[in-house]
């Protein structure tokens, strides 16, 4: 017997039938048809205190799970507040499912109250933007979005549906759909790519944030290993060499100057591999396109992404890696002294930070030491976005690839809270981290009464330095453009049912730590931090004692 949904129950039931069972968002007058249908399912409904920080715990669980989560905002500003999470999603390559409500259907095209074209605003920050006019349309739409989140590079998508169509009736059922393989490389390629290796006198790998979507992590680390091929990573990728692994050259991205610079300036072909061209500019790892690479990724890299492509790779990342080793098998390269070097120096840095006893200002890479030292294989990390952001990238030590989370394609401040949100609601076991600077964290301060409310066991670490410290450095400037007052951090921890410790030194911190792992619900530890305590940002331009030579 056929079954008649609202075109509200249909879209749960085709979110379902995709695999989606989580909802995240902030409802409006516009989508309560879809509310009483999420009501009428078991469909998981997470209501939050700001749209975006609903995009950004979709973007979170979709990076966790490798499965798209969905967020939900009414019309208008509730959609305009959605945005951004959604693009963060889409630039970081996370499958993300975005719905808005909106006006009955005669009211579109019109100056209307709160009327936006919610199509056309979505179409540049997802890779699909679809307004449903019709009911019998929606399984077919959801069907359609969930394929375009999940192939390739996934990303954000997103569907409109208007009141009228949310209310009207449908017979049309869910249409189901499994996860799509990604392509198998060509047999041409992978010998093109292999020759252009095998020719190389100091090829380096650079993996990305692909090696993790396409869970070849372990075998990209035996790749290196057979061939003797050093690997840096960038932030997206941090962790898939542990920083003791003999081949690593640790992660890309900092700032001008870094020792990874001089290794990249050494070698005469870039092996990258799951490198998404939102992670690094071109001239941050070709030296401004004298150096060729060889590109390894679900898709064909754009010709407009500025790299100089020797090669490419299209397909799945996992076989293709595997077949390059097949292909290279035997060929062992000679240790580089400029690799050997860098990666060396890093670790003398390390070493020298770990053995220092500082006293005085909290210095952050004295931070991120206790934090590497309290990290179980199950934590979660995530980091903000500001300074910290760099020291995290720099200096904290994953026990697993994937461990860390460091948001670099949209880069937008305020995910760590909310993502921490996400993160925890997924664990069962290990402890969620969220690592943020005292700007970063005012972005979606309001969720922590979210995550107070679903009784999570999550610990928010917030840097305190009252300014907007990676602004500051980049313009070579400070002042009250730059600088701002924070709360009573004990006070604003209080009011929202956390609680709160303050880190008066380093030695303070395991503790606390320990304290905050233990609790029941949320904890807040703030850290008076300074960047200057430990001599800044170790690289070629301040190489301390860990110069390479």
């Amino acid at each position: 017997m056929t079954e008649t949904r609202t075109g509200a129950e249909a879209l749960i039931a085709s979110l379902q039938a995709v695999g989606v069972r989580t909802i995240f968002g902030v409802p409006g007058e516009e989508t309560t048809a879809l509310m009483q249908a999420i009501a009428a399912s078991d469909m998981e409904f997470i209501l939050c205190r700001h749209e975006q920080a609903a995009a950004f715990m979709a973007s979170v669980q979709g990076r966790m799970t490798g499965a798209p989560a969905a967020c939900l905002a009414t019309l208008g500003p509730g959609a305009t507040n959605l945005v951004t999470g959604v693009a963060d999603a889409n630039l970081d390559h996370v499958p993300l499912i975005a719905i808005t409500g909106q006006g009955a259907r005669r009211r579109i095209g019109r100056d209307s109250h709160q009327m936006l074209d919610l199509e056309t605003l979505f179409r540049p920050v997802t890779k699909f933007s679809r307004m449903i006019l019709d009911p019998d349309a929606v399984p077919a739409c959801v069907a359609e979005a969930w394929r375009q989140a999940v192939s390739g590079r996934p990303g954000a998508v997103h569907l409109c549906l208007p009141e009228d169509v949310a209310e009207g009736e449908t017979e049309r059922p869910p249409i189901a759909m499994t996860q799509p393989l990604p392509p198998c490389p060509a047999p041409d390629a992978l010998d093109a790519a292999a020759r252009t290796i095998r020719a190389a006198d100091r090829p380096m790998i650079l993996a990305g944030a692909g090696v993790l979507r396409g869970g070849a992590s372990e075998t990209l680390r035996h790749f290196a290993e057979a061939t003797r091929l050093p690997v840096a990573t960038t932030f997206m990728a941090k962790g898939i060499l542990a920083p003791d692994h003999p081949q690593t050259l640790f992660t890309i991205g900092q700032p001008d100057g870094d020792y990874i610079d001089l290794a990249v300036e050494a070698s005469d072909l870039i092996v990258a591999i799951g490198v998404d061209p939102v992670e690094l500019s071109a001239a941050d790892f070709t030296c401004d396109g004298r150096i060729p690479v060889v590109a390894v990724g679900p898709e064909i890299i754009p010709a407009d992404a500025g790299w100089r492509l020797a090669d490419q790779i299209a397909g799945d990342i996992d076989a293709a890696i595997s077949g390059l080793r097949d292909r290279l098998d035997g060929e062992r390269w000679a240790d580089v002294p400029t690799f050997m070097a860098t990666r060396d120096a890093m670790r003398r840095t390390l070493r020298r930070e770990r053995s220092e006893d500082r006293t005085g200002p909290i210095a952050p890479q004295d931070i991120c030491r206790v934090i590497s030292d309290d990290l179980d294989h199950e934590d979660t990390v995530l980091s903000g976005v500001g300074l910290h952001k760099l020291w995290i990238a720099r200096h904290v030590s994953p026990r697993r690839a994937g461990q860390v989370i460091v948001p670099n394609g949209l880069a937008g401040m305020g995910l760590a809270l909310p993502g921490a949100i996400a993160a925890a609601r997924l664990k069962t076991r290990g402890r969620t981290l969220a690592i943020c600077g005292d700007g970063d964290l005012m972005m979606n301060v309001q969720e922590m009464e979210t995550a107070a409310r679903l009784s999570l066991n999550l610990t928010v670490m917030v840097w305190d330095d009252g300014a907007l410290r990676l602004i500051e450095e980049h313009g070579g400037q400070d002042g009250p453009a730059f600088r701002f007052g924070n709360p009573g951090w004990d006070a604003l921890a209080r009011a929202f049912g956390w609680v709160h410790a303050r880190a008066e030194g380093l030695h303070d911190l395991p503790e606390l730590l320990q304290a905050a792992r233990d609790a029941a619900g949320p904890t807040l530890i703030s850290v008076a931090v300074d960047h200057d305590a430990g001599g800044g940002l170790p690289g070629t331009k301040n190489p301390g004692n860990g110069e390479p030579g």
